[in-house]
This record gives structure tokens, sequence and C-alpha cells, in this order.
């Protein structure tokens, strides 16, 4: 071999070997471009292909089963509402208990000063004890809710106060009205509309946890109102604590206060209870506080009276704390009430839609299966032939060159025409046999 054509030789070896690199090299980073990112290189195997369904989930009827889970979650949030209004109640039952030692420690003595001083004439001394001879100015405080969602308990304290303010008009009488809770500033535009009063733009707040804070503001508000003389009286209608299922609107007089009244006080304590999974309320009468027994020779710093009139304002936010704990009570146990009706009502709708969810996919599924059926039954039979079958008086044979005919020829009308022959099978049965 000639030295030009070995030149030529080398130069086309060593040409081939580099392509073949560059191929390589170019494979392998495509192949490790493509390597995937969510490989396992130790132990174990990579995560399986996800797979994309193009097939709707719940086809049969979308709107139904999204109204369904609604009303499920509904349901589910109505549910816990109970149970946060079962807790808060058991918590007023503890405010009421913890509230009861100081209340029946005040009470006691107010009751060894008044007996000390009866007869002495202290009504008169005394400004908060004092009863006027004519009322000309009436005070209504009426105590709601700050929050709804508790049934009809807001509603009936507003028809209780509505029909108290018509009762006091009738005498000629337009009372002043003080109101504790959201609700109760909406019922000034409906239920409270249509009678005759003074809104004082006195507005206290329903507090959730339940001081002696909130029951001093009250008491501070009204007393100053009814010593100023701009009040002779002053009631108070709030729902009194019946048991879980009922709450009774009632109509209490806060000032002016009356010794008898003191003397003869009663209360009533209530106590959660479970039995069976139910929640329940056990009731009992609480007596009288009896009077502290004051010693003949007991000398008082002050004058009696004195001390009577600085315990009275006391004695009263003791009053407004009792019908502070009454009526959130009143209102929790209202809430419980509406949030079960509720959650009942929920599971009844609940299981009536899934019901008729279930009756038109069966429908639909029923449905498909004729289909499938009917185009099975369509494939048998026939000879493997096709459409509906010929007419008595055609077949298959001068069918075919009918129709070439009248395409060649142009024959073919633009209305189809009647065919030939007998209408009825009968007739042509009838024509066959006489032939025969």
């Amino acid at each position: 071999m000639t030295a030009p054509s070995m030149e030529n030789s080398r130069r086309r070896t060593s040409l081939g070997a580099v392509f073949v690199g560059a191929l390589l090299v170019a494979l392998g980073g495509q192949q490790f471009r493509r390597a995937p990112v969510d490989e396992v290189f130790v132990g174990g195997t990579g995560a399986p292909p996800t797979k994309m369904t193009k097939v709707a989930r719940h086809g049969i009827d979308k709107a139904m089963k999204d109204r369904i889970n609604s009303v499920q979650k509904t349901g589910k949030l109505t549910d816990a509402m109970r149970l946060v209004a079962a807790a808060k109640v058991r918590k007023a039952q503890d405010g009421v208990t913890r509230s009861r030692p100081f209340s029946e420690e005040l009470q006691s003595m107010i009751k060894g000063l008044v007996k000390k001083l009866k007869g002495s004439g202290l009504e008169l001394e005394l400004p908060m004890l004092r009863i006027p001879e004519k009322v000309n100015n009436v005070g209504i405080l009426m105590v709601n809710s700050n929050r709804g969602l508790c049934g009809a308990y807001n509603s009936f304290v507003q028809k209780k106060t509505r029909a108290r303010i018509e009762e006091l008009n009738k005498q000629g009488i337009v009372p002043k009205l003080f109101l504790v809770g959201r609700k109760a500033t909406n019922a000034l535009n409906a239920k409270l509309a249509v009678v005759d009063l003074n809104y004082t733009e006195v507005f206290f707040s329903m507090p959730d946890s339940i001081t002696s804070k909130e029951s001093s503001e009250i008491g501070d508000s009204l007393r100053s109102w009814f010593l100023s003389g701009e009040v002779d009286k002053i009631e108070v209608v709030y729902a009194k604590f019946m048991n879980m299922l009922t709450n009774k609107p009632t109509i209490k007089t806060l000032l002016p206060l009356s010794p008898t009244g003191i003397e003869s006080a009663e209360d009533e304590t209530f106590t959660m209870t479970s039995e069976d999974g139910k929640l329940g309320v056990k009731k009992e009468k609480v007596p009288a506080a009896k009077a502290k027994n004051i010693e003949s020779d007991v000398i008082f710093d002050q004058p009696p009276a004195t001390i009577l009139n600085s315990m009275l304002p006391l004695y009263l936010n003791s009053q407004i704390l009792s019908i502070l704990f009454d009526a959130q009570a009143s209102e929790l146990s209202s809430r419980m009430n509406a949030m079960k009706a509720a959650t009942d009502n929920a599971e009844e709708l609940v299981a009536s839609l899934t019901m008729l969810f279930n009756k038109k996919r069966q429908a639909g599924i029923t449905a498909e299966i004729s289909e499938i059926s009917a185009g099975a039954l369509s494939l048998e039979g026939g000879d493997g032939a096709f459409g509906p079958r010929l007419g008595v008086t055609d077949n298959e044979d001068t069918v075919m060159e009918d129709l070439m005919e009248e395409i060649e020829t142009g024959s073919i009308p633009d209305v189809p025409q009647a065919p030939e022959g007998p209408d009825k099978r009968v007739e042509v049965q009838k024509e066959f046999g006489a032939k025969e």
C-alpha cells in the first residue's frame, strides 16, 4: 500500500473514532437529563407514575353530591356549637356557686340591720328604699344576648317588654328603656317600634364571662337614674331559667328595694347533670338567708342607717349579677336546643338527599344497561345484516337493482313515495293466498 493511501486510511479511522465518541457523550448526557427526579438510590423503588383519569366522578348529579357534603358539614358545625353551649352552661353554674357565699352573707347582714331598725321609719331616710306616692316615670332594663342562633330566646323577652310598655302607655306613662345585649338594639326598629318609649342611649354588652364588674356598672348606672329622680321605679325584663328546655320571660322590680322583699328573698340553684348520655338540670330551692343577730349593746361607729345605705348598692349589684347568670343560662340552653334541632334536621336532609341521589344513580345505571342490551340484541341474528328488515314485496336483489336504475336515470323523487302494493300485511297474505 502506498504512503498516501495509508495516510488517508488513518485519517478516516481517527474521524470515525471521534464521531463514535461524540455520539456516546451525547447519548450519556441525554440519559443523565432523563433521570427521574424521584428516583430512590438507596434501596426501594421510585414513586409509581400518577395516572390521570378522564372519567368524571359523581357524574350522575354533582350538584346534589356537593349539597349533601355541605349539609353534612353544617350538621357537624351545629353539633359543635351545641357542645360549646353546654360547656358554657356549666361555667355559668360555677359562677353562681362562687358568688353565693358573698350574696348570702350580705343579705344576712342587711336583714339584721333592717330588723334592728324596724319601725324607726328608715324607709324615709334611705333613698333606695323610698317608695313614691305616685309613679310617673318608669325605667325598664331589657336583657338580651349579643349573639343569635339561640331560638326564640330574644324574641320572647322582647315581646314581654312590648306587652309591659303597652300596659304603661295605657296608664299615660312613657317608660325609659335601658338595654343589655346587642340583639336588644335590633328590637328598637322591630318589635318595639310600635310602642311609645324613650330610649336613654344606655347600653351594656352581655359578657361571655360574667363578673361582678359588669353587674356593678349596670347597678351604678341604674342607681344614679333612680336617685336623681328621673325615674321613680326601675324594672328588669329577662328570661328566668327553668330547665334545659324552657325559660320564662319575667318582670322583676329592681328599685326601689323593699325591706319585706329583702327579708323574704329566696333563690334557686341549678346543677348540670348527665344521665345516659343526656344533659339535664337539677334545681333546688335555697331558703332565704337568716338575719344576723345584732345585740342591743353593739356600738356602731356610724349610724345603722348610714351603714345600711352603703350596703344596699352591693345588694342591688348582687341581684343584677344573679339576673345576668340566669339570663345567660337561659340563652345557652336555648342555643343548645336550637343547635340540636338544626343537627337533627341536617341528618334528616342528608338521608333524604342520599336516597334521591342513589335513585338517580340507579336510574342512570339501569338506562346504560338497557342501552347495552338493546345494542347487543340488535347485533344478534339477521345473518350479519344491518338495518331494518325489508318489506314483504321487496328483497335484497330487487332493491339494489331499482336503486342503481334510479340513480342512473335521475328519476329519484325529492319526496319519498309511498311503497307500491298493499299497505297492510294482512292484505298481502290474503293476496298470496288467493294466488296459491
